[in-house]
């Protein structure tokens, strides 16, 4: 049947709506398929919103608030105090302004201007000409410095002019703190100094952290309906450091290098005392000194002329030469000052006692070396052979001890590695690897050579030996606090081992009062007081030049040490004293007399020191005899007369 006009023309329209239909479902698809990845976007936004804030919301904060301020100001946090253990303030900061101008808004009114360079002139000194051409100059700049590091009472003044005149603007004072060292060069390698990145050597370096503080800031700006709005963070103030320097000890110390050093020529010189009952450093001084508040000048050690010959690398090996602590960073042999610790390490191994005698023919021959006392001493005691300084003795003792347990003592009285002390710049020294300690290293070690050692190492063994045979670290800092006074931290009791037994403490302090007395140490006396101490006299290396470094340890008062002084002279240039220890005695004799009434220990009559009798029964009795078949060797460099 054929098809009507009607009947196609609704076909047609059945077929496009159909179309339409399918069109349509296609469409809702995508449609929910862009809605889903739009809610899926919106949701990540949100979640990465929320993160940002968490994490770095302060961060982010700042940013606006730096988009929107109108101000904003660094408030800068005070460096703490470093004092003497006595409050005594030795480094501080001290608040400083820097002039700061705005041409921008002193451009911006007419009537702005000339009252704003009047009181640039009138009240702050400045040239009429200068400002107004500066003014002209940075006419677009909103921060500009003019002058540095000016006094309060100028900030005051202009403060008092502004007050009192309207329309003076774009004129402020921005604050800053500088270090001040009151006493310049006083303990200046304790101490040290500081610059842009903080403190550098000594105590400034080594606290800096807790010296430093933390940065305020202070935050002006607009919110969305221009309401002004302030944000401010305050300043933590760094903390004070209580060193344990006592000024005065400090004083006579550096008074007696400074005399000495006056009379004759060295290469250096060193003296540290020391509380022995708690490790505290009195006092740590070398011979050269430096201005705290200027610390990158030479002028103190050389002519204009000297100067301007140097070129740069000289000068910055002149600067750390003197910032160079020689009684942390330097080392050397020790010669006969070591002694007392061969003998305390052989009494504690029962291996020798006071009733042995030890005979010195002035020099042993080894397979062809010949090792040298300082005479021919006979049969000597063994108190006597610390008194006299006898090397033969002490390869006797040293024999008799061995390697494993001489290497064991040197370790337990810190030799070898750090004491620990709270100063950057220490040094471990070196010794002799137990491996390698053959009778030749044995028998020179015995009497302080072949090893090297650092003058902080040395005064805290001695504070050990004669303590009672308790090892302290050594420090410099007794209390941290807050700059408000709170103590937060005390460094009361920083006991690490035993070393020896308080009976071999006793013995060896009674025998070095005995040096002292009537030995090698009697420069070191001081009438109405009992003081022990021992020598040493090692030979630098090459043995052939002749150059000696000389040295005393004392300690005083001998039943009770209150003070433990260790005075250390490198190469004296005087061809009379050049191998003596006769000037680092007389040192020690000379600061203690002035300190020991000050620490309220005063002159009594002199009464001689006896050694415990019970000590001596309960120390074995054993026999000592000359053991020619082991007798320790010294190769012929290293030969030479030992005090």
């Amino acid at each position: 049947m054929p098809v009507t006009g009607v009947e196609a023309t609704m076909a047609s329209r059945r077929k496009k709506e159909k179309k339409i239909k399918r069109f349509n479902a296609i469409m809702r698809k995508s449609l929910y398929f862009v809605f889903f990845i739009i809610i899926a976007i919106c949701v990540f936004l949100m979640v990465r919103l929320v993160y940002i804030n968490e994490v770095n919301g302060e961060k982010y904060t700042k940013a606006v608030l730096s988009q929107q301020a109108y101000s904003s100001k660094i408030i800068p946090a005070k460096r703490g105090d470093i004092t003497d253990r006595n409050g005594i303030v030795l480094a501080r900061s001290e608040k400083i302004y820097n002039v700061v101008l705005d041409p921008k808004v002193i451009l911006s009114k007419e009537y702005y201007y000339e009252p704003t360079m009047k009181s640039l002139v009138e009240s702050l000194g400045y040239d009429e000409q200068e400002m107004k051409e500066l003014i002209k100059n940075n006419s677009k700049s909103s921060y500009l410095v003019y002058e540095k590091n000016i006094d309060y009472s100028r900030v005051s003044e202009y403060n008092k002019y502004k007050s009192s005149h309207k329309h003076v603007v774009g004129v402020w004072f921005e604050e800053e703190f500088t270090r001040v060292y009151p006493y310049s060069t006083f303990a200046s390698h304790v101490i040290g100094f500081t610059n842009k990145d903080g403190g550098s050597n000594g105590l400034e370096h080594y606290y800096n952290e807790l010296l430093t503080g933390t940065e305020g800031m202070k935050y002006g700006y607009f919110d969305s309906e221009l309401n002004q709005k302030d944000v401010e963070k305050d300043a933590v103030n760094g903390r004070t450091i209580v060193s344990t320097i006592d000024y005065n000890i400090q004083s006579v110390v550096e008074k007696k290098i400074k005399e000495f050093r006056e009379q004759y020529e060295c290469n250096n010189i060193g003296v540290i005392v020391m509380n022995p009952n708690n490790g505290e450093v009195y006092a740590m001084a070398s011979n050269d000194e430096f201005d705290l508040n200027n610390p990158h000048s030479l002028d103190l050690w050389y002519t204009k002329e000297e100067l301007e010959a140097m070129d740069n690398d000289a000068k910055v090996d002149a600067l750390y030469k003197r910032w160079r602590n020689f009684c942390i960073s330097d080392t050397y042999e020790p010669g006969s000052t070591f002694k007392p610790i061969t003998v305390a390490s052989a009494l504690e191994e029962n291996l020798v006692n006071s009733g042995n005698t030890f005979y010195c023919p002035g020099v042993l021959d080894v397979s062809g070396w010949p090792i040298h006392c300082n005479d021919e001493h006979g049969w000597l005691t063994l108190t006597e052979s610390l008194m006299k300084s006898c090397n033969c003795a002490m390869m006797d003792i040293v024999s008799r001890l061995g390697r494993d347990d001489f290497y064991k003592y040197q370790r337990a009285f810190g030799f070898g590695r750090p004491t620990g002390i709270d100063i950057t710049g220490e040094t471990s020294g070196i010794i002799i690897d137990k491996s390698k300690l053959n009778v030749t290293e044995l028998a020179t070690s015995s009497f302080g050579t072949t090893f090297n050692v650092s003058m902080i190492q040395m005064a805290s063994a001695y504070c050990s030996l004669v303590n009672g045979g308790t090892y302290y670290t050594p420090h410099l800092v007794k209390e941290i606090k807050t700059d408000e006074g709170t103590t937060i931290e005390s460094f009361d009791n920083l006991e690490v081992r035993q070393t020896i037994s308080k009976k071999t403490s006793d013995y060896i302090r009674g025998a070095l009062l005995k040096t002292v007395q009537s030995g090698t140490g009697r420069p070191a006396q001081i009438e109405g007081y009992e003081v022990g101490g021992k020598t040493g006299t090692a030979q630098k290396r090459p043995r052939t030049e002749k150059k000696f470094v000389v040295s005393f340890a004392g300690f005083a008062p001998v039943d009770n040490p209150q003070l433990l002084m260790y005075v250390v002279i490198d190469d004296i240039h005087d061809s009379t004293l050049y191998n003596s220890s006769r000037p680092a005695s007389s040192m020690t004799s000379a600061v203690f007399k002035e300190i020991l009434p000050y620490l309220g220990e005063y002159p009594e009559g002199q009464i001689d020191y006896i050694v415990d009798e019970e000590l001596l029964r309960v120390l074995d009795e054993t026999t000592s005899s000359y053991d020619e078949e082991n007798p320790g060797v010294l190769p012929e460099e290293l030969e030479y007369d030992e005090q």
